[in-house]
């Protein structure tokens, strides 16, 4: 079966960015490349003259995705060969359409944002509207790339744990993707004193030292490592345990190049969320880029698969 990464663009400096990000990616996993760029024809207000045929429009799209995606190939050099990547562009709205496509994705590579730099300045590192959208309902892991993101291996894939199913999802992922990118993966396990099964030698009336708290981290860590991967697997995995919130520990962890990875909810927050906030807070600020792992059973909504037949039955034929 034929692997995909689909990618949205824009036009924008940060798609560009994870455009250049996925190729490599693609190659990696000696998949094929979908860039797709979804653009919509607005009814003219207030009386302007414009034309009511969208053809041109969706000419223009098209060439802008083509003239996107050889400038990204240019950079990279090392991708996917020009016959294992193709760029489209559709009409419709582009969350929807993105996320019906994502179905049969390997990947999802997104910019976080595509803010111009004025708003990005006064509201800070904030998500998209469609990186968003996508994070909460695509049914292929979401790669939020941040800009800056220097295209190629990356040092390590961190993986954040917390002994919850999702994480355990997040975990098997990350360790096929080290695998297929050739780097060290990280387990990261952090805590506090609300988030951890008190010791065993807890007893009424008697607080446990720290020491005894990070050894059952620590224990509960490698517990979760071994149960997930088959042993040889599970030996090379570097495990850290840290003393910190969440979201604190799992930004301090990774560096520039590296890759983290966590499931979309974790153990706390409310079961009404569709993306813990941990994740959320890790896909807005981290300066690397990071994958988060959706439910198997997650998948795109009817409403949702129509609008992106809709779009696909908009473009012109042939692409």
């Amino acid at each position: 079966m034929t692997r995909t990464v689909l990618v949205g663009v824009d036009g924008s400096l940060s798609s560009t960015t994870a455009l250049r990000w996925a190729l490599g990616v693609a190659a990696a996993y000696d998949a094929e490349v979908e860039v797709l760029h979804a653009w919509q024809w607005v009814v003219p207000v207030f009386d302007m003259v414009v034309s009511d045929n969208p053809g041109p429009l969706a000419a223009l799209a098209q060439r802008s995705v083509d003239s996107q995606l050889q400038a990204a190939a240019a950079a990279v050099g090392d991708g996917p060969s020009s016959e294992r990547v193709h760029a489209r562009a559709v009409e419709g709205d582009a969350a929807s359409a993105l996320v019906a496509r994502a179905a049969s994705a390997e990947l999802l590579a997104l910019g976080r944002h595509g803010q111009l730099a004025l708003v990005r300045r006064l509201l800070g590192p904030t998500l998209g509207s469609v990186a968003g959208h996508c994070l909460n309902h695509s049914p292929a892991p979401v790669a939020i790339v941040p800009d800056g993101t220097v295209a190629g291996p990356p040092l390590h894939v961190v993986v954040g744990m917390d002994g919850s199913a999702a994480s355990v999802r997040a975990l098997q992922w990350a360790a096929e993707h080290a695998r297929a990118v050739d780097a060290p993966l990280v387990a990261v396990l952090t805590w506090q004193l609300t988030t951890l099964p008190a010791p065993s030698s807890a007893r009424p009336g008697f607080m446990p030292p720290l020491a005894d708290w990070q050894s059952e981290a620590e224990a509960l860590l490698r517990t979760a490592v071994g149960d997930a991967l088959p042993p040889e697997r599970a030996g090379q995995v570097r495990q850290l345990v840290l003393h910190e919130p969440a979201a604190v520990g799992l930004l301090g962890a990774v560096g520039e190049r590296d890759v983290l990875v966590l499931g979309d909810r974790g153990r706390g927050g409310f079961s009404r969320l569709l993306l813990g906030s941990v994740s959320r807070q890790c896909a807005e600020h981290a300066g690397c880029p990071v994958v988060i792992v959706p439910r198997r059973e997650r998948s795109a909504s009817p409403s949702t698969q129509l609008d992106a037949l809709q779009a696909s039955a908009a473009a012109e034929p042939g692409r």
